[in-house]
């Protein structure tokens, strides 16, 4: 579904929870608020796309390509990335409690006021750009347990 396709179908909605949204082009898109719990982007690509003020909770974005794209005050507990690659993207001031990042791979890419305690990121590569980032039984990328400020 490309940017012009959903604005025809959803256009004035708010509520996105559990919609499939699976192998999707997302270029110059803004989503701003609005509730995509449970929603399904798995396969999909966003480039200089944007979340803020949004409900992710549970997302699933596996598989995902993500480029010059940003994340800020957004509400994404157990969102799915797993097997996802990121390039030039900033999580911000977000929410990120049992995220799973599983073997997802990152360049110039970072996190930033963010919570991932309990978070997955086993396997993430490339991932060096942490900032007032808490901790708690975070499973990093290297396997190890870290509880703390990174």
């Amino acid at each position: 579904m490309n940017r012009e396709e959903f604005i025809r179908k959803y256009a004035g909605e708010e509520d996105f929870t559990e919609r499939d949204f699976r192998r999707s082009d997302w270029r110059d898109k803004h989503f701003r608020g609005g509730t995509y719990q449970e929603a399904d982007f798995s396969d999909s690509y966003f480039d200089s796309s944007d979340f803020k003020n949004v409900d992710l909770s549970f997302t699933k974005f596996t598989r995902v390509r993500i480029y010059e794209s940003t994340f800020n005050n957004c509400y994404m507990p157990g969102a799915d990335f797993s097997d996802a690659v990121f390039g030039q993207v900033s999580f911000s001031n977000v929410d990120l409690r049992e995220a799973i990042f599983r073997n997802a791979n990152f360049t110039e890419a970072g996190f930033y006021n963010v919570n991932l305690c309990y978070a997955d990121l086993n396997g993430a590569k490339n991932l060096d750009s942490y900032e007032n980032v808490l901790c708690h039984e975070t499973i990093m990328p290297n396997g190890s347990i870290y509880s703390g400020r990174i």
